[in-house]
């Protein structure tokens, strides 16, 4: 998570979605920036919020007066993302044997797919409230980052360039989702789909806030 006080963003860093690469992009404009452990950079909006409510709560930095976006995968792309990377980058935590079938991580049922109180282990949870309430502006897709980041860069007045930082060593071609599983993953992942699904029509309303966070950050809120 990185939060740009001077520039009015808060970039919310998704799992397994470029997030090193952006959070490199945007270092020099963040003031503040949750790196290190993914424990503390995957932080949850809702958490970032109490943890920074000495910003947050102070009403010329309210949380409506900042542009909040992430970076969204497709669901199953996403899990399948984390299922490559574990198998195939060797200085990792939670490693998973190079010759482990999807299958076979899928079976396990793990942290990855399932939360310890037993709830699937969702991208939505960095977003939302429990309840579902959205609380940032905007999602990147994943397919669609590098022209939309940019245009986001624009809108915000900052110079960044993105560059492709922590991959897997595995390739989407070498380990897919076999197709008898395809629709048990999706089925575990449902939440996440009903908004990806509508990103287009969610995004809509994140340009104009954009643009108004632009003025904030220029004149002050008005």
């Amino acid at each position: 998570m990185q939060i740009g006080i001077r520039k009015r963003f808060v970039f919310v860093a998704n799992t397994k979605a470029a997030s090193t690469s952006i959070e490199f992009a945007l270092a020099p404009h963040a003031e503040i920036q949750r790196s290190g452990t993914p424990k503390r950079k995957h932080v949850w909006m809702r958490d970032a919020l109490r943890i920074y409510d000495f910003v947050f709560s102070q009403e010329k930095f309210s949380p409506g007066t900042f542009f909040r976006f992430a970076v969204m995968r497709e669901p199953s792309d996403w899990i399948a993302s984390w299922y490559r990377y574990r198998c195939g980058n060797g200085k990792i935590e939670a490693k998973l044997p190079a010759e482990i079938t999807f299958d076979e991580f899928w079976r396990k049922n793990d942290w990855n797919i399932t939360r310890a109180d037993g709830r699937p282990n969702l991208q939505r949870d960095l977003f939302c409230r429990p309840d579902g309430e959205m609380l940032i502006d905007y999602i990147i897709p994943y397919e669609t980052l590098d022209t939309e980041f940019a245009r986001i860069c624009e809108g915000l007045g900052v110079k960044a360039a993105l560059p492709k930082l922590n991959r897997s060593a595995i390739t989407a071609s070498e380990r897919e989702i076999p197709r008898e599983l395809r629709d048990e993953v999706r089925a575990h992942l449902q939440p996440d789909y009903e908004i990806y699904e509508r990103l287009e029509s969610f995004n809509e309303a994140g340009w104009a806030r954009l643009e108004q966070t632009r003025r904030w950050a220029e004149d002050g809120p008005v």
